[in-house]
């Protein structure tokens, strides 16, 4: 073969060996935005609600307290007006401007997106950490819905929420999941039984978000067994402090004093209660669990 045939000849598989490529690469672009699209437009089972807000004085005073320690200011900011955030994958995201979805979201439609990090039309939050409240008492919920009513309406048009390739390959590849939990993916701390249980409630809206839902650990935060390196009275100025028994904490300080220094006091001890008796204590057994089942009586 000459030299001009042999390099028409290469230049032709050249191109053909390009186009596959190209053709092989709008195929993974096409893979990826339908694989993510299907989970950005999922939608769940709506379960039904029996969550009625007060107006009363107390119960707004009581759900700003709850609305504090669990973080909720935090993430939609002091007068509820939303922020925007950013994901693990680099996706800017809004939290929400809560004054002005009060205006279309029923005390039915908040509970659901509080504990179960759905929307009204059914498709997931992407960020809102339902899963700790997935198991708020019904009350404390309807004492946060109170707060949301009693704040000044704005009339804002809630963001769209716009998904960038970062974001739609993350989605592909599972690391970037919608905050909508079933039931059973919800991972709880142990049970150490009614006395401790006061303790334990605030463990899992308070703490579980940075500390993982069984307060083992996950990413900078430790496994909260590291209470019992604490006395009482170190715990309580870590809470209302940020200060460990070594000093200021560049993460544990700022929460301090946006949530933490709000704990009463009788919180703070039922929580240090309930990690001692985390670690120390076998985990809590139902009494009524042991004891054997009657078989039904036979019927004619």
């Amino acid at each position: 073969m000459s030299p001009g045939r042999f390099t028409i000849f290469a230049a032709k598989w050249i191109s053909i060996a390009a186009g596959l490529a190209a053709g092989a690469y709008l195929l993974w672009i096409g893979y990826v935005f339908l694989a993510s699209e299907a989970v950005i437009e999922r939608r769940y089972t709506l379960p039904s609600s029996l969550i009625a807000a007060s107006t009363d004085t107390d119960a707004i005073k009581r759900g700003r307290h709850l609305m504090t320690i669990a973080g909720c200011f935090g993430c939609h900011g002091d007068k509820l007006e939303g922020r925007t955030l950013t994901l693990a994958s680099g996706m800017p995201i809004s939290s929400g401007n809560l004054r002005a979805l009060a205006a279309s979201y029923s005390d039915a439609d908040f509970e659901r997106a509080i504990r179960r990090g759905l929307k009204p039309d059914a498709k997931p939050l992407w960020l809102m950490p339902s899963e700790t409240y997935a198991y708020m008492r019904e009350k404390d919920v309807e004492d946060i819905i109170a707060v949301i009513r009693a704040m000044p309406p704005e009339h804002a048009t809630p963001k769209k929420l716009a998904f960038n390739w970062r974001a739609r390959r993350a989605i592909v590849a599972g690391t970037l999941v919608p905050n909508s939990p079933e039931a059973d993916e919800i991972v709880m701390p142990v049970d150490e039984g009614p006395r401790y249980e006061g303790g334990r409630y605030l463990a899992t809206i308070a703490c579980a978000q940075c500390h993982g839902g069984d307060l083992k650990g996950q990413g900078y935060a430790p496994d909260l067994d590291i209470a019992l390196r604490y006395s009482r009275p170190q715990f309580f100025r870590l809470l209302r402090e940020g200060r460990s028994t070594h000093g200021w904490l560049p993460v544990m300080s700022p929460l301090a004093v946006a949530r933490f220094r709000d704990l009463k006091d009788y919180e703070i001890m039922a929580l240090y209660d309930y990690l001692q008796a985390r670690k120390s204590l076998p985990p809590y057994v139902d009494p009524d669990a042991l004891l054997p089942r009657r078989k039904p009586a036979a019927t004619d």
